[in-house]
């Protein structure tokens, strides 16, 4: 049967081989078009958080049903809280100690109004509008006037603990957002709402799930970056070594390059985006990509003792394309079968992890070898 297999392909191979050795700068003009298409996609990928909603399949009922409610009374919110902070530095100063100060509540005050203009906020409440309710809309002028006003209203008390601390070190503005807003747009508006005169010895920041989501969204970049970055110069320099040539330390390379940006251009017309749990999935892939490009080149060298160039990768191609065939379709079986569970996070990892091997292997059947006949002088 194998024998069979071998002799149906024989022909096509053989003549596929023969073109590529022989027309490698038609080939490698070809695939730099693409490269050029593919690497334009690849910039326009867009990174995105992940919630839980995210990780869950779509015939939960209880996400159905989450996201009914969302979808007809407009019930999906997220929140965010604006904290500010006294921080006395000495002792026995005059600095700010108590956020019951009332320059403490009228610059909380001013967060709240302002934090009700960011494009997605619902309700913003803090300490200042229990005190502006329990004194005829007005903030008191002195400590001694809220200490008073409070004892004197229980109720206004006990809803105040909500927004400050037990030793009125801290104070909260809480935020209610629309779950759908962009998470790093709300980020940047917050800062310039935060970006205000505050009063001496008082510190602001804010945290919340849209800050955590921009935070995971710059943290998958740069770990996307980091992981491939180590990764390249580490590959870089083992090929090096086992060649023992820069040359054909480097040429190998161009596997992972080329099959890294057809994939990720070609994954982001299909609409992917990198999110933190499919962040490293670009040194995986060159960590896997990178052996065809090897056999390639190993084969090659190998050939070249016997033969001139074009003989030498003719025989190459035919050599190892079984193999890297078998082992391309056995990866991407392995990956898809992500699929095979209800997690929609697996399912995209092994989908961009099938697409970058296949991409790969396509790279070291093309590229490669035109590069190698172009760059080997003839003898």
């Amino acid at each position: 049967m194998r024998d069979k297999l071998s002799k149906l392909g024989k022909g096509p191979l053989e003549k596929y081989a023969r073109f590529v050795s022989h027309h490698a700068p038609v080939v490698l003009a070809i695939f730099l078009l693409f490269t050029i298409f593919t690497g334009y996609q690849t910039t326009l990928m867009g990174e995105a958080a992940e919630s839980y909603e995210d990780w869950l399949p779509e015939d939960i009922e209880v996400i159905d049903t989450f996201e009914l409610i969302a979808d007809q009374f407009a019930g999906s919110f997220v929140t965010a809280t604006i904290a500010v902070q006294t921080e006395p530095r000495y002792a026995k100063s005059d600095e700010i100690r108590d956020v019951r100060d009332p320059e403490v509540l009228r610059y909380v005050d001013s967060l709240t109004e302002r934090s009700k203009l960011v494009y997605g906020v619902v309700d913003a409440e803090s300490a200042a509008d229990v005190i502006k309710e329990a004194n005829g809309g007005r903030i008191p002028s002195s400590l001694r006037s809220v200490k008073s006003l409070l004892r004197n209203n229980e109720v206004a008390e006990q809803r105040i603990s909500n927004y400050i601390s037990d030793d009125y070190s801290m104070t909260v503005v809480r935020l209610n957002l629309l779950a759908d807003v962009n998470a790093e747009e709300v980020v940047e508006e917050l800062r310039e709402v935060t970006n205000i005169d505050k009063p001496q010895g008082v510190s602001v920041d804010f945290t919340g799930d849209p800050v955590v989501d921009a935070v995971m969204i710059e943290l998958s970049q740069s770990t996307m970056q980091k992981t491939s970055l180590v990764s390249f110069a580490l590959i870089i320099l083992i090929l090096i070594i086992v060649f023992a040539s820069i040359k054909y330390g480097l040429i190998p390379l161009l596997t992972i390059v080329f099959g890294v940006i057809w994939a990720y251009g070609t994954l982001v017309l299909a609409g992917f985006e990198v999110t933190p749990s499919t962040s490293g999935v670009m040194a995986m892939i060159m960590g896997i990509g990178i052996d065809f490009g090897i056999q390639v080149t190993k084969r090659f060298r190998f050939e070249l003792r016997t033969q001139k160039r074009e003989d030498a990768m003719v025989d190459t191609l035919k050599n190892v394309f079984y193999p890297m065939t078998i082992t391309t379709l056995a990866a991407v079986i392995g990956f898809k079968c992500l699929s095979l569970g209800k997690l929609p996070g697996m399912k995209d990892m092994g989908t961009m992890m099938a697409t970058g091997v296949v991409f790969c292997a396509i790279a070291a059947l093309t590229v490669v070898p035109a590069v190698l006949v172009l760059l080997e002088r003839k003898k």
